[in-house]
């Protein structure tokens, strides 16, 4: 899997490399925040799974290919966040049991579709994470501190957003929402797993700066509405 995920990642690179000077590029910068959701089989044991906000920040090359298609890719870090919340004694209220945190190298790759005027868009693509590590700070010994999760995940992903210039760079804001299609824990470890066939979802909040190259900004420029 990680040899493939290699291979699909060099050939998108070249997609860029081999093009020409004046090529339609954009080369830019994200942050974003996001909320992780663990869905799939209820986790093991007597408490539940509660989201939190993480964060992203990745580098963004874009290549436009007609007025309405382009394509983006998007390496960079994230990490995503939840707490496992159990009854407190007395079982009137939950409380924090463990804080967990999942960090990756993360790689969208996406087909962006402009509208007419050029302010608003949509994405739809795939995106591969290779996870770093998933740990647990544990607040009420019920969670281990480390999980056995699979190196690689991989996950589709749809988004809508719209662009503010700010003369030639301009800003982008993005809802994205991001579904898993990988349960996160290898398959011979679900038995004795808190987190047994359970897949990522993730919705984030993706703010960047861009910079048109080449013709970029004369042949696709943002045009103003009539009068």
């Amino acid at each position: 899997m990680q040899v493939r995920t290699v291979f699909y990642f060099l050939i998108a690179l070249s997609v860029f490399v081999i093009q020409p000077a004046d090529a339609q590029f954009s080369l830019g910068i994200n942050t974003g925040v996001n909320r992780l959701k663990l869905s799939g089989d209820p986790a093991r044991g007597v408490g539940h799974f509660q989201p939190d906000p993480g964060f992203s920040t990745a580098l963004r090359a874009d290549y436009r290919i007609s007025d309405a298609i382009a394509i983006s890719l998007q390496p960079g870090f994230s990490q995503l966040r939840s707490r496992y919340q159990i009854m407190n004694d007395s079982g009137t209220s939950l409380v924090d049991s463990t804080l967990l945190r999942l960090n990756s190298f993360s790689l969208p790759m996406q087909v962006v579709a402009w509208s007419q005027n050029g302010r608003f868009f949509v994405t739809a693509g795939m995106q591969f994470d290779y996870i770093l590590s998933l740990k647990g700070e544990t607040v009420v010994s019920t969670l281990s501190d480390q999980y056995e999760v699979r190196d690689i995940y991989l996950s589709a992903q749809f988004g809508a957003g719209f662009i503010v210039p700010l003369g030639k760079p301009y800003l982008s804001f993005e809802l994205r929402y991001s579904q898993g299609i990988l349960d996160l824990t290898n398959p011979l470890i679900h038995q004795d797993s808190f987190l047994p066939r359970t897949k990522i979802t993730n919705i984030g909040l993706i703010v960047g700066i861009q910079l048109p190259l080449g013709k970029y900004s004369e042949q696709y420029p943002v045009k103003k509405e009539s009068q």
